[in-house]
């Protein structure tokens, strides 16, 4: 039986064991256009650092879609976040990652010293210009680094000379935690401060900075990644607000009953 008629039958839709099998038989003949998802096996779902591997498949999936050439990545650390974008990037395209953890220049080099795609640079994320980007401008960028409202505003503008004009911005630990998902006893329990009802504010000044936003960029349109049934950090996405370009038509010349 051959795979694209087993994909019609009940089995496919009904056991994830078959459609499995069926994508493996299938893997040679689209490995080379197919997304390169492999990495995310080895990601957490609910990491208590880094990027769970839900917002990191949406995020992968945005770069597949919109295919930028030019990504900034605020925020290394150990370098999953930067590894899922790359898996992501064409082969012409560029990701620039800032850290200010001087440690993680060899991480950056051990891992991704070999990709001619990838530059990172030790800098501070309020200190960045046009020559860190090497005169490019970026089309998508990850805000993911210090959670504090006044470093992450003079970080966007600083950032609003350095994107085309339909950039894509994600910022990331924006969303709550329902508070069902958090154990008693749990320190989260005795930041009283940081509770919204029954959620939990994994990171403040992310949420203050796009709230921010809001009042001082309205331009950029929002839209709020986050869940209330399970553990999220929460991303939030920015774009310039435009009105999608129609074909401007020459108006039909009068109809000769009506001259």
């Amino acid at each position: 039986m051959s795979v694209l008629r087993l994909r019609d039958r009940r089995a496919f839709h009904r056991s994830r064991l078959v459609r499995e099998l069926a994508a493996a038989a299938r893997w040679p003949k689209v490995r080379d256009s197919a997304p390169d998802l492999a990495h995310l096996a080895f990601y957490d779902d609910a990491p208590s650092g880094g990027i769970p591997r839900d917002e990191a498949l949406l995020l992968h999936a945005l770069l597949r879609t919109t295919r930028p050439t030019t990504v900034v990545e605020i925020g290394f650390l150990h370098g999953d976040g930067a590894f899922n974008l790359l898996c992501a990037l064409d082969a012409d395209a560029r990701l620039y990652s800032f850290d200010i953890d001087p440690a993680c220049a060899a991480i950056a080099a051990r891992r991704f010293g070999h990709d001619a795609r990838f530059t990172y640079r030790t800098r501070a994320q309020e200190t960045l210009e046009p020559a860190d980007l090497d005169g490019r401008e970026a089309d998508f960028v990850f805000l993911d680094a210090a959670h504090d409202l006044v470093l992450n505003q003079r970080a966007f503008e600083r950032l609003l000379s350095m994107l085309v004009p339909n950039a894509i911005v994600a910022v990331h630990d924006t969303g709550t935690i329902p508070g069902a998902l958090i154990p008693a006893g749990h320190p989260a329990r005795q930041l009283t401060d940081r509770w919204l009802d029954d959620e939990f504010e994994h990171q403040p000044d992310e949420r203050a900075f796009v709230n921010w936003l809001l009042e001082h960029h309205p331009e950029f349109s929002q839209v709020h990644v986050h869940s209330r049934r399970t553990i999220r950090h929460g991303l939030t996405v920015l774009q310039r607000t435009v009105a999608l370009q129609r074909p401007q038509h020459e108006p039909p010349p009068p109809s000769p009953s009506s001259a």
